[in-house]
Order: structure tokens, then sequence, then C-alpha cells
């Protein structure tokens, strides 16, 4: 298996002890100060020098000379610099041109030569610490992972919780791994408390496996931290969003170095007072149909699907194990020839990274998007973990085998998004029809793209949601989310009665099902019973803190309740969570108003105000205080 170090010794690249380096170099020599200094400062020193993962530095003619032979070497069969792809364009590609290659193999080949040192351009200064300088928000890791001596790769998840109180739009993450055990790390957004609970259950820090549980890439942007990858920070308006109560995952492949380590990463956050303008989503493709006999050379594994919408293609994020060979990741439009967006010749799983276009690629709606990945699992296979080969299946450990493609798309028009999540439910479906957790996010992702707007069509897609949630029972009936699923169509649909009895059926069988909770507390206040209504959007509030609707309706529930000031204190959280809130700022002045705060009650009238001129509750809640 090709490891993240490769030394000297092991090519047999030794330099010869005393050995001069020239200085003099005839005409039109290649030297160090006028043709290869420039190459290696920009492909090599941001890993090989001194406090880098990299075992050695590169930063001065003499590091250079002293490995010359194995720089020319690693460079002109591709393994260094790190960089898989061999077709697409995309930031930050660390591979080397042709005209560079040729450059490095003469520069050995005559003599290493060094030039003018005049003439040499000066070494980089890379910023100590933090990338991109000193964050807005620094997280840190609450426990130390001990990382053995030796012994089998880790996966652990760490979980940090935002302790913010106010919706935040981060534009940029710098990732310190905080140890030279790390091989590679991935972050990720939790809302719902799943990562907490988890962690909760394993007896080390975090939790272990590969698996991050219910943590998604946040608005659908890939975080994470390879060695010498460079942070960026998002164009405007391209920020993502963190929410109150969320808690970070960061996920480490951490790899025994030959001596006992204690890592404890820390998370930059760089911020914008400009919100998002759009609204990414990363689309998961995969397949679990793996299993490869010993001995096998070219196993295949694939997936497609076809985009309903039309989208922008901004990043690719493809995954596999060790015995994962080339990838092909191809796109066809609709009566078009299938063209190729992403390549790999010879993966290597420890050098994975994800991959941003170097400009957004438009897809038309129809267009297929199908990937194909080619394993080996015999002996010559210089990445197989296992001697003699053994049979290797779908799994999520490493000595198991996988193939994702996860993808940011942007869907041209913002009312689109809900389309491209139910067309991912739906493929995960037909690729796994007897997965009761798949038939309920096709009923989440159904629901949420239906269009009240469109009259019967809405009608018919709650009901098809309600369909895939009653195939989720069929198959699992102690789905308590399938439970809250039927009951959320059947409330939508005006059926109160059955509603309530189905989400009541929901909390019965798993009193932790918050949704449900906070769409029976709803039901409840809808029907007049804002006192019961309070009990289940508090009960609610403990999961969901971060959501604004649900402070919305509990808030209104107060007022309903004659507690305002209670309610205030709801409606001021709400508006801090969605600034642009209307019925928000709209019923925080009623509340206001109520409680005799005129001066209070007209600023945020008029913040409702500016966000519907015109509106006339608002125009008639404006001259009520003016007439007191």
């Amino acid at each position: 298996m090709r490891g993240l170090v490769l030394s000297a010794v092991a090519l047999g690249l030794v330099a010869c002890a005393g050995e001069e380096p020239p200085r003099a170099t005839a005409e039109g020599d290649v030297t160090w100060a006028d043709d290869v200094a420039g190459i290696v400062h920009g492909h090599c020193a941001e890993c090989h020098r001194p406090g880098q993962p990299a075992p050695f530095s590169l930063l001065t003619y003499e590091d250079v000379f002293r490995k010359r032979r194995q720089v020319a070497r690693v460079t002109a069969s591709g393994y260094m610099p790190p960089w898989l792809p061999t077709h697409g364009d995309f930031v930050g590609a660390r591979g080397l041109t042709p005209g560079e290659l040729e450059v490095l193999q003469r520069w050995e080949e005559t003599g290493a030569a060094r030039g003018d040192d005049a003439r040499a351009p000066e070494a980089p200064v890379f910023t100590e610490g933090w990338q991109l300088g000193r964050p807005d928000l620094v997280v840190t890791a609450l426990e130390e992972v001990q990382v053995p001596a030796d012994g089998p790769d880790l996966f652990v998840n760490l979980v940090l919780p935002f302790e913010g109180d106010t919706l935040r739009f981060v534009e940029a993450v710098v990732i310190r791994p905080g140890g030279a055990s790390v091989h590679h790390a991935v972050l990720q957004v939790d809302g719902t408390r799943d990562a907490r609970v988890r962690a909760a259950a394993d007896p080390g820090p975090g939790f272990q496996g590969m698996s991050m549980g219910l943590s998604t890439p946040p608005d659908g942007h890939f975080l994470g931290w390879t060695p010498g990858k460079r942070a960026h920070r998002e164009p405007p308006g391209r920020a993502w969003r963190l929410w109150p109560g969320s808690d970070l995952v960061l996920q480490l492949h951490l790899t025994p170095t030959g001596r006992p380590e204690r890592v404890q990463p820390r998370v930059g956050l760089y911020l914008t007072e400009e919100p998002p303008a759009e609204f990414p989503m990363a689309l998961v493709m995969r397949s679990e149909e793996i299993d490869i006999g010993a001995g096998v050379t070219d196993f295949r594994a694939t997936d497609a699907i076809t985009l309903p919408v039309a989208a922008e293609l901004r990043a690719l994020y493809p995954h596999a194990h060790h015995l994962a060979t080339i990838m092909e990741v191809r796109a066809t439009p609709p009566g078009g020839a299938a063209e190729v967006l992403l390549r790999i010749d010879d993966w290597d799983f420890d050098w994975q990274d994800d991959y941003r276009l170097a400009a957004p690629r438009p897809l038309a709606a129809g267009t297929r998007l199908e990937f194909e990945y080619r394993y080996d699992n015999s002996a010559d296979n210089p990445d197989n973990p296992s001697s003699p080969p053994r049979r290797v299946r779908y799994g999520l450990r490493s000595e198991d085998e996988m193939a994702t493609l996860s993808l940011t798309l942007v869907a041209s028009r913002p009312e689109d998004r809900g389309r491209l999540v139910e067309a991912m439910a739906r493929r995960d479906v037909e690729r796994s029809p007897g997965d009761a957790r798949a038939w309920v996010n096709l009923a989440v992702a159904t629901r949420e793209a239906a269009d009240p707007a469109a009259g019967p069509a809405w009608r018919s897609a709650l009901e098809a949601a309600a369909g895939a949630a009653q195939r989720a029972l069929t198959l699992d009936p102690a789905r308590a989310d399938a439970l809250r699923e039927q009951g959320i169509c059947l409330m939508a649909l005006g059926a109160a009665g059955p509603a309530e009895e189905v989400l009541r059926q929901a909390l019965r069988m798993d009193p932790g099902e918050s949704i449900a909770r906070m769409h029976l507390g709803e039901l409840l206040a809808r029907s007049g019973r804002a006192r019961a209504a309070i009990v289940e959007f508090e009960a609610a509030l403990e999961v969901h803190a971060h959501h604004a609707p649900l402070r919305n309706n509990l808030a209104t529930a107060l007022f309903a309740e004659g507690e305002l000031g209670r309610a205030v204190v709801q409606y001021r959280a709400a508006v801090r969570l969605r600034p642009e809130y209307f019925n928000a700022w709209f019923n925080l002045g009623r509340a206001l108003h109520g409680l005799g705060d005129a001066a209070g009650a007209r600023a945020a009238l008029n913040r409702a105000a500016a966000l519907r001129p015109g509106d006339p509750a608002v125009r008639q809640a404006l001259g009520d205080l003016r007439g007191d």
C-alpha cells in the first residue's frame, strides 16, 4: 500500500555523503535559480517545510539538491505532487505541466546546477497557524484523541458544539488537525443532536466509524482538510449558514506514526455579514453492489441519475477505499454526447480530496450524470492492503470498499432545489427498495417539494408522500419518523383528527420524535388548545433551539394565553434567527404594544412594514399606536 510518507531510503535514492553541488553552469543550462526554484516553491513547499506532515523540507537549494534524484523520480511517475485528476479543470490543481516536468528531469540529469543566487526567487513565506489570519470564531475539540504507536487506522468523529445564539454566515473554514497522525479530516454540521447521542453512547472521544451519523455538508458545501490543502473564502453571496444549537462534526482519519500521538483539532470560522444568495445541495450518488472476489482485476461499480431541472455543477467529491484504481464521472445532456467531468487514472486512498470546478458547469434539465469506478483486488495492485488478497464487500470500514460521488449543485431556479432533493431520494429508493429509511427520506422530499399553489398536483404530491411513508411502515412498523410524515401530510390535507392521532402514535413510539411534537403543537394551536400547544412547543425547543418558526409559534401560543412578556422573548429570538421573518416582527410589535412599550412596538412594526410595504394589517397596527 502506498503510504503518506515516501522515504528516500525505500527508493534507494540517498545522496552521497559529502557530495558538492555544482555552481557554475554552461549557457542555456537549467538552473535552480532561473528554472527550478519557482516550480518547487509553487508545488512542493506547502507541505515540504518545517512543521508540516511531509518528511523533509524543500525550501532551499540545498534541501532540493540532497533530494534531487527522489524529486525527479516521484514527479516523473506522477506520485508527487499529490494530485489525482487526470481530466478536469479544478481550483488549486497541484499537478505539474509537461513543461515543468521536463525542467525537473533536465535539471537532475545535467547536474542540478545552482545558478546565480541573485536571480533566484525568495523562498515563500507561509502564514503560521491560521492560513487566512485570525478567525472570527475558533471551536476546539473538548477531548483529546489518543492514537497508539501502531495498529489499524482509526476513524473518529468529534462533536464540536456551536454555542452562538444567532444565525451566522460562514465564508471560510480552516481546520488545524492538531497532530501528525491525522491523515485527512471532513467537517459537517448536525442540527439534530444525533451526533451528541452517538458520542454519549461511545466510551471514547466522539464516536467511531466512517459514518458521520445524520450530519450533512452545510448548505451543500464540502469542508475538509488534507495535507497541502489551501483554504479559500467563498465569493460574496455564497456563504453557508450556521444555526444556533448546531454541532460541528469533525471526522478524523488517523494513521499510527510509530509513536503515541495526542490529537486535539481546532476549527477556525471566518464570518461575513452578507447572507447567502443561493443554496447549493449535495447530491450523493453511490453503489452498494460491491462484492469483489480475491484476484479479480477489473470489478466495476456504477450509478446514474437524471436531473429533473437545470442546475450548475460546482464541485465533485469521489470516494472509494484501497482497491479502486480508475474513476470516471460523465454528464450526458438530452440528445447530446457524453462529456467527462472528472477522470482519475490512479486513485490513491491516501490523497483523496474534493474538487471545485474552475468555472461552474451548466447542466440542462434531463442531463444524465453517471460514474464508473474500477477496482483491482489482485496481488498486482500495490495498494491492496491484504496479502494474499481476500474477498472484499461493500462496507464503511477502511478494509471494506465503497463507491460514492458527492456533487455540489445549484438549481438554476431557487424554487427547483426541492426537486433535486426529491430526485436524489427517489434514486435511493430505486437503488434500495427494501430500505425503510430511504422511503422516509422520499416522503420528506416529496412533501417539501410540493407546491401549494399547484392545486390538485399539490394534493397528489402530499398523497404520494403519505404513500411513501406507508411503504416505510410496511418494511419497518417501528419507524416513528414514517408515522410523523403521515401525520404531517394528513394535517396539510385538512384531516386534523386523523393527523393528531397519527402524530400522537409517533410520539408514543418515540418520545424523542421532536419534529412530530413540533407539528402536533401547531395542530393543537390551530384548534384553540394553546396551553397544550405550549407544552409541545417547549419540548420541541429543547432539540430545535435554532428553529425560528418554532419560536414564533410558541410565542403566538403564549400571546393567546395572555403571557405577553414570555411571548416577546420568543419573538425576539425568532427575528435574531431570521431577520427577514415578517410574521415574527409583526407579532412582536403587537405584543410590545400590549405591554405598553410604544417605542419598541413602533420599531418592530416598522421592520415588518419594510419587509411588506403597504400591508394593511401593519398599517392598521401602526395606526392603533398613533391613536393611543
